[in-house]
């Protein structure tokens, strides 16, 4: 019975606290668009399903909910399957060596800075030095990295290690809870976007990969601008309960 009383308020949480009902119609039409254009067509189930979760983890993550990384789970688990056969070997290496260990790390950091009341991370942001380290490590990260995909025969490794590394410093912004996220995916759907347009274009398949990028860049500009205001709205109270 207990552990019953756990799921549902875990349930309950993640999927109504929170919510409101643009949230759900917003949700429902990225996952019915995917999933009616990739089987008109003719994309496979498992993109299909890559697609769905990826979407899923990324709008459950814009409200801040823990939930994002089981549906970012499964995601990764696919979608490097899918980049795998794509031969796209440093996406591979994102998501099984990175994303993987750093849904759980997410899961785990995010647990101990929950808002009670609403059932949402707290956000935060950078400070100016931050974000110039992490650009400077990230430049240089682009660098090396392109050097080795192109020794393993990457078939794009310029644009591979950029999508690669850029994902690298927005996973760790994500964990950290850090807006500045939303603008490095923003980059990263908008070169992945890219990427499988290119091989839709090539090999006319991973349809709903293509659509999965799409939907990620809309998602990315809406929550960044949710987010600013979120802290704005954190920051006040903040102010006004120092001054209590």
């Amino acid at each position: 019975m207990k552990f019953l009383k756990k799921v549902r308020s875990f349930c309950k949480a993640e999927f109504v606290t929170s919510w409101a009902v643009m949230d759900y119609i917003w949700l429902a039409f990225c996952t019915v668009s995917i999933i009616l254009i990739s089987i008109t067509l003719k994309d496979t189930l498992m993109g299909i399903i890559a697609a769905v979760t990826a979407t899923f983890y990324t709008i459950f993550a814009g409200k801040g909910k823990i939930s994002c990384y089981l549906f970012g789970i499964i995601n990764t688990l696919l979608y490097g399957y899918i980049s795998y056969k794509a031969k796209l070997y440093g996406e591979v290496m994102l998501n099984w060596l990175w994303y993987l260990p750093m849904m759980f790390a997410g899961m785990f950091f995010w647990k101990r800075n929950m808002n009670k009341n609403t059932e949402t991370v707290y956000k935060s942001f950078l400070s100016i030095k931050e974000r110039a380290i992490t650009a400077l490590l990230t430049l240089a990260g682009i660098a090396v990295y392109a050097v080795i995909l192109h020794k393993m025969g990457d078939r794009s490794p310029v644009l591979d290690s950029t999508t690669t590394i850029l994902s690298v410093t927005a996973m760790v912004l994500t964990v950290k809870r850090c807006i500045e996220q939303w603008l490095i995916w923003t980059l990263v759907n908008i070169l992945s976007i890219w990427m499988w347009l290119l091989i839709y274009l090539k090999e006319g398949s991973s349809v709903a990969i293509l659509l999965m990028w799409l939907m990620a860049l809309a998602n990315g500009i809406i929550f960044f601008v949710q987010w600013k205001k979120d802290l704005v709205k954190q920051e006040k109270k903040e102010m006004e309960a120092g001054k209590i």
